[in-house]
């Protein structure tokens, strides 16, 4: 591979490491010779003309470096693989440096982080193939993090290695590496947050890459807070940064997502959240992240047998708006199924019942709603009322097999007294007789062999309907008599 023979050819070049910050004083004779250990003759043309003839004076000892200080540098590779080598160790050209963080950001993102380089008796040496690719991409960033494209590199970490924390810290421990010469990033080691944020916001460019390493040192001192704090860094710093950030605890994203999200006017929230969904595989990884934190315990939502406890759609969830949200942006179908599962296997129940509407599923809704026993979830503008004779006769049937009054819980504040109106057939054939007339309501409710469930409350509800609609039949025909007698007077 052709990226894989120039990798060859830059560790070649750069095999020396830079020992200025060792101070054994036992490697000076490997010290002073690093000129000569960095390149051959064979690399000159990377580096800067303006520098050419300086460097064929260094090279020009060449021939007096003896075998034991090559093999002391050899000894030396293997603890100084921990060093992270944030500047160049010989001065580059910016045009060919410019092309040399191209390639080198190239091979990180197509994982080309080994070349297979000879040993001095000829053969091939296997040693880093047999590594795992995120210890490659660990040790990758520290020999050549001075070359990389910060931005590109960060994002190709977040989506080549999500699930290698490894990865990411060691980018960010080459960032805060780099920054540490920085006066700013030294003075925000004192003061409290609102001093060391304004102290970023005062002298660090948003665009700057090194901006994520000065927010993990906020996190580090500061956790939760300093999280919620870095939305006013959006979108220099972006959710999917903080992610990372906090990836041991993921409980503390949440807050910092549901932060940003409410930083934004609310008709504008859905929107907000929508742009932020890149990838779009992260709208099933936050749902399931937001429906498992801030919540009732699933013991709570759910009984034995996976069906809705009574009422359990009635309990706080910490972070419902963003699960609202979340789950009512446009997606294909495939997603929202997928959401759905993820709402009932965990019990948010306005979600999941939100969701089996837009997915027509209103057989199973009106099966769990039911298990909730709550009759305001099917009145009102937005109540799932049953469209046809046969969703009335699915819901009548479900009424009337239920298998056992549930026993009397409390309600989410903990009264008995205050809870929702049940799901029982009298309540549901009130319902009915309103949607469809008393008499309609009555013939079906015959043919369910219901009537004999009914008590007075129902006749006399009924009378009254039939008393109101008389009444409205009546109204109706008064007002077309005045119309028509209008418009025959007007043809006069």
């Amino acid at each position: 591979m052709v990226l894989q023979e120039w990798l060859s050819q830059l560790e070649k070049t750069f095999v020396m490491k830079d020992f200025s910050g060792i101070s054994d004083t036992g490697n000076s004779s490997v010290t002073s010779n690093q000129d000569v250990l960095l390149l051959d003759e064979s690399q000159k043309e990377i580096l800067d003309e303006d520098n050419e003839k300086e460097k064929r004076d260094s090279l020009g000892n060449e021939d007096t470096v003896d075998q034991t200080s090559c093999e002391s540098v050899n000894s030396l590779r293997e603890p100084l693989d921990d060093l992270f080598r944030v500047c160049p160790p010989c001065s580059i050209a910016n045009g060919l440096q410019k092309d040399l963080a191209e390639l080198t950001t190239l091979c990180l993102e197509l994982n080309v982080l080994n070349s297979e380089i000879k040993s001095t008796n000829g053969h091939v040496d296997h040693t880093s193939q047999q590594c795992s690719p995120e210890i490659l991409a660990c040790q990758f960033l520290k020999k050549y993090f001075f070359l990389l494209d910060l931005r590109r590199a960060k994002e190709s970490i977040k989506l080549s290695y999500a699930n290698n924390p490894c990865v990411w810290d060691t980018f960010i421990e080459g960032l805060k590496e780099m920054a540490s010469s920085n006066p700013t990033y030294m003075a925000m080691e004192e003061g409290d947050l609102p001093t060391r944020l304004k102290l970023v916001d005062d002298s660090v460019p948003f665009d700057s890459p090194l901006l994520i390493a000065y927010a993990a040192q906020l996190y580090e001192k500061f956790g939760e807070s300093a999280l919620r704090s870095l939305i006013k860094f959006y979108p220099s710093v972006l959710p999917s940064d903080v992610m990372q950030l906090c990836h041991h605890h993921p409980a503390q994203f949440l807050a910092y997502l549901d932060s940003l999200v409410k930083s934004r006017p609310e008709d504008q929230r859905p929107s907000f959240l929508e742009s932020l969904l890149q990838p779009e595989s992260l709208r099933l990884d936050w749902l399931l992240l937001a429906v498992s934190h801030d919540a009732p315990p699933s013991t709570s939502t759910l009984d034995d047998e996976g069906n809705p406890r009574p009422h359990s759609h009635l309990f706080s969830w910490g972070y419902s708006q963003l699960i609202l949200h979340l789950i009512k942006l446009p997606a294909d179908f495939t997603t929202k199924e997928k959401m759905t599962d993820i709402c009932r296997s965990r019990g948010f129940w306005p979600g999941y019942l939100t969701l089996c509407l837009e997915l027509e599923r209103r057989r199973e809704a009106f099966t769990n709603i039911v298990y909730l026993n709550d009759m305001s979830l099917m009145e009102g503008d937005s109540g799932w009322i049953p469209e046809t004779m046969e969703e009335w006769k699915l819901l009548l049937h479900l009424v009337q097999n239920k298998s056992t009054k549930p026993a009397p819980q409390k309600s989410p504040n903990g009264n008995f007294s205050d809870g929702p109106s049940p799901i029982n057939v009298e309540n549901v054939a009130l319902l009915l007789a309103k949607a469809m007339g008393p008499d309609r309501a009555w013939s079906l409710l015959q043919e369910c062999g219901l009537t004999l469930e009914l008590s007075e409350k129902f006749t006399r509800t009924c009378d009254i309907l039939r008393i109101a609609e008389k009444r409205q039949r009546a109204l109706i025909q008064s007002m077309l008599e005045k119309c028509d007698r209008f418009l025959w007077s007007q043809q006069a």
